[in-house]
């Protein structure tokens, strides 16, 4: 069962993008791969990754990197995160 990701989500991943690579955000798409499509390094990655858990007050841990390959799944995986009920 797939559910539907919040597009105010995918919005803020593509805008954060945009903001990043200096490109228009009508440009980049949920598609387009981090490394291959959008030529970001393993150091481009990790301080977009770093952009994100402030923008959405979350942390993301090292192991959950490898899965976050396009900007769908970096979208999917916040809003799981957001989701998730929270721990004390």
């Amino acid at each position: 069962m797939t559910e539907r990701i919040d597009p105010a989500i995918t919005e803020k991943i593509v805008h954060a993008l945009a903001t990043y690579l200096k490109r228009d955000p009508a440009s980049i798409t949920e598609s387009h791969h981090l490394r291959d499509d959008l030529g970001l390094d393993s150091v481009a990655v990790i301080e977009l990754l770093f952009e994100i858990e402030e923008r959405f007050k979350l942390q993301i841990p090292v192991q959950d990197l490898p899965g976050l390959s396009t900007g769908g799944s970096v979208a999917a995986y916040v809003q799981q995160r957001l989701t998730e009920p929270t721990q004390s």
